[in-house]
């Protein structure tokens, strides 16, 4: 369970590390109705993250089983996988530019007047089908399936999982909570701070988590 803990925790770490749903969550927090909004969109994410995870999980039990791999091997191979993907990934954002991601923010802000609430759930649940967030719940998934845990540590471990990997939604909106007139004007400078370095800060933590997760894969082979 150890091993299973240190391999969950950093691919839950590079799940969060996305500087999208944290910018969506600081624009719905400014705008008005933010509490409505901000619980829908929560409940979104959190269902996306924890339906991918717990499917997966179960259905890809059956990988773990097959003769020729043991559980340590399925690990170690699982982890260069997704260590080799993170790296890919990092270096994918280091290259792109930052244009794509903006336009897409500016459609989805224009969007909000006329948003229902429903719309935020599923925008919420949308954000899940990313790939790099598909991959890594996947993936998560697959880790939690080899051990095999019971239904109650199974649940707690994908909702851990869930929570994690969604803490950029998570922690804004807490904060938030805590005191909305205080946090307004912080969060502004957050999302512009995000928005002029994120990528590259995002990058470097990936980068930094698929090396890990890949070197400590290599020592468990």
């Amino acid at each position: 369970m150890l091993a299973l803990l240190v391999s969950l925790v950093p691919v839950a770490v590079a799940g969060a590390m996305s500087t999208v749903p944290a910018s969506i969550t600081i624009i719905i927090l400014l705008s008005s109705h933010p509490r409505r909004r901000a619980l829908a969109f929560l409940i979104g994410t959190i269902t996306g993250s924890v339906v991918i995870v717990g499917l997966s999980s179960v259905g890809l039990g059956i990988l773990s089983n097959i003769p020729r791999w043991s559980e340590d091997e399925f690990q170690a191979a699982l982890g260069l996988v997704i260590g080799a993907f993170l790296i890919g990934y990092a270096v994918y954002l280091l290259r792109r530019k930052g244009t794509r991601e903006s336009a897409m923010l500016g459609k989805i802000t224009a969007k909000f007047q006329s948003a229902r609430t429903w719309e935020f759930i599923g925008l919420g649940l949308g954000l899940n089908l990313r790939p790099k967030a598909l991959v890594l719940a996947v993936t998560a998934g697959a880790l939690i399936s080899v051990q095999d845990p019971s239904p109650i540590a199974r649940t707690l471990l994908v909702l851990g999982y869930a929570v994690l990997a969604q803490s950029a939604v998570v922690v804004p909106i807490l904060y938030w909570v805590r005191s909305p007139e205080r946090a307004e004007g912080q969060l502004a400078a957050v999302y512009a701070w995000l928005q002029r370095n994120g990528r590259f800060v995002t990058a470097a933590t990936i980068l930094a988590i698929g090396a890990f997760i890949a070197g400590y894969s290599l020592l468990q082979a």
